[in-house]
């Protein structure tokens, strides 16, 4: 599984470097200058593995970390920080998704339902993120940051789940490679419902979902933290494809950054991955946490 997913990494590192080289001097687009050396290019490479490997162990894709970064880096607009965030995401989600496969951690029932719902709702969200300006984002998405920075330090519950319903669920099991058994019993008309909110909220802010949804399985539908992570990423990498593709069609993904910063998020996701074997759920939640808060402040910093 490792050789896999160095080797999709290094084709696409390639692919961007001999792109990259075609440019001799710095240039702008849409008010941002392309990567145009190799010293910026590994940058963002390595930035990328650093997104991979949070991304992967809370099984958010790291979208929630690239928007800001090009925002407040970059001086990428926020349609453009969007659409080359999802982008990202994606390839981490499926670099992701194939390190749970190894591990048979992921209940493809449960991904697959959630999917189908939320994938209409990325798509209004792609369509309602054009109407935003750098102001009106920042302030915005800086305060959604902050509202889940706050539920995560807190440890707040929800508590959505209905001990009646239409549909009564069954107790699922899951057990992965380690041996390790998981039951739950999760309340699927809520899942379902959430689904397509977080669908919108997804391609609304370029953040794939991964951050609302492992938050809603743990705590509001009953899914352990670890079977959350790895669901969320398959429903990532369904999602996130569609996403991308509608951001593609209105011109609002930058390859390049979302080339080098993918080839590091592929790297990366598989050693979340192998850290999520040995990381306890509360560690895994106030790290975010702390990163959320970091980036809300400075996001809502400089636009006030």
């Amino acid at each position: 599984m490792m050789k896999r997913n160095v080797l999709i990494a290094l084709t696409f590192l390639a692919i961007a470097l001999i792109a990259s080289d075609s440019f001799a001097v710095p240039v702008k687009f849409s008010g941002h200058s392309v990567v145009a050396d190799l010293p910026e290019a590994m940058l963002l490479v390595c930035i990328g593995i650093g997104i991979g490997m949070v991304g992967t162990l809370i099984g958010a894709g790291g979208g929630f970390l690239v928007v800001p970064i090009l925002l407040l880096f970059y001086n990428f607009s926020p349609q453009h920080a969007i659409g080359t965030s999802i982008t990202v995401v994606f390839m981490n989600a499926l670099s992701g998704t194939f390190s749970y496969m190894s591990q048979k951690k992921i209940d493809y029932e449960i991904g697959l339902k959630f999917s189908v719902i939320a994938v209409p709702g990325v798509l209004i969200g792609a369509a309602s993120a054009q109407l935003f300006s750098m102001f009106s984002f920042s302030i915005i998405f800086g305060l959604f940051l902050l509202i889940l920075s706050y539920g995560l330090f807190s440890g707040m519950q929800l508590n959505l789940s209905r001990v009646n319903g239409v549909y009564r669920s069954e107790e699922r099991t899951i057990q992965d490679i380690t041996g390790q058994v998981y039951k739950y019993t999760p309340d699927m008309e809520v899942g379902l419902f959430s689904s397509f909110f977080v669908g919108i909220i997804s391609g609304l802010f370029g953040i794939g979902g991964g951050i609302i949804h492992v938050p809603l399985m743990y705590s509001v539908l009953g899914v352990p933290v670890h079977i959350a992570t790895a669901i969320s990423h398959y429903i990532l990498a369904i999602t996130s494809f569609f996403g991308m593709l509608s951001f593609i069609g209105w011109n609002e993904v930058d390859l390049d950054y979302a080339v080098f910063l993918g080839a590091g998020a592929i790297l990366g996701a598989y050693i979340g991955a192998k850290f999520s074997l040995k990381t306890k759920p509360q560690v895994i939640k106030n790290m975010i946490a702390l990163c959320l808060l970091m980036l809300a402040v400075k996001l809502l910093v400089s636009v006030l």
